[in-house]
């Protein structure tokens, strides 16, 4: 996975990008910055594949602030990210790999990821999950090694988004279906925002306590991968869907095919 920084004066357009950019499970981004002086700085330390640039900004505009991070960090890949096409040319001297307009979609922002994988010859370090086992009945338990992880979860529905997630790990489950099972009553723009949010936090969660799984997104379906995990209820087929997760009674688990 690719690792990314992101440098834009606005907090939330750089919460959105960052949203945006890990849905596509190609790349984690491991630090925003808002003042490009203090990303000229910490950069350089924090070694990262790629920096997003927004180009617009106080003090230091984004192709000056590319100029000095190339002068700093020869191996660094920069993508601008701006409301302006004016900027094209200059960006293009520069050698960025990539100029997006505001906003951004996913398949633009994949387009850009899959050029810096190709360019360098990025393999995807085979990840082991030995011994990795995830229990279902009577609560929901990651095992690591033998060991419960003691995972804290930011949000119960954070949670929940992982339990839904493990039943439909085989097919995966489409945007909408998630959206309807864990935000039934909501608006839908704002459940697909919660939705999105909910997913970063898993990620971080997930990666916080040492588990490689990944969430990937194939065109509005949501798939986790958890090759040679071991999963009870794969072992214990018929199963008591009323003993799915325990006491969280989650209203669509009767729903369930078993």
């Amino acid at each position: 996975m690719l690792k990314a920084v992101i440098v834009d004066d606005e907090k939330l357009v750089a919460n959105f990008l960052k949203i945006q950019l890990e849905s596509t499970g190609l790349v984690d981004v491991v630090y925003e910055f808002q003042k490009p002086s203090t990303a000229l700085s910490e950069i350089p330390d924090v070694k990262p594949d790629v920096v997003f640039l927004d180009i617009e900004m106080p003090g230091m505009n984004g192709i000056e602030l590319g100029t000095k991070l190339l002068g700093k960090c020869m191996d660094l890949e920069i993508i601008f990210v701006t409301a302006y096409n004016q900027y094209a040319i200059d960006a293009f001297k520069l050698n960025a790999i990539h100029y997006l307009l505001k906003p951004a979609d996913e398949e633009d922002l994949r387009a850009a990821l899959e050029r810096i994988m190709v360019k360098r010859k990025y393999q995807p370090k085979a990840i082991q999950y030995e011994d990795l086992r995830i229990e279902l009945l009577g609560h929901l338990k990651v095992l690591q090694n033998g060991q419960e992880v003691q995972l804290k979860w930011p949000t119960v529905k954070v949670e929940e988004l992982f339990a839904l997630m493990l039943l439909y790990r085989k097919h995966g489950i489409e945007k909408w279906q998630l959206t309807e099972k864990l935000w039934p009553n909501m608006e839908l723009k704002k459940a697909e925002q919660n939705l999105y949010t909910s997913i970063h936090r898993l990620k971080k969660t997930l990666l916080t306590n040492g588990l490689h799984i990944c969430i990937r997104n194939e065109k509005g379906k949501y798939f986790l991968d958890l090759p040679d995990c071991i999963i009870d209820i794969d072992e214990q087929r018929p199963f008591n869907k009323a003993t799915l997760f325990g006491d969280k009674q989650y209203h669509w688990v009767e729903g369930l095919d078993n």
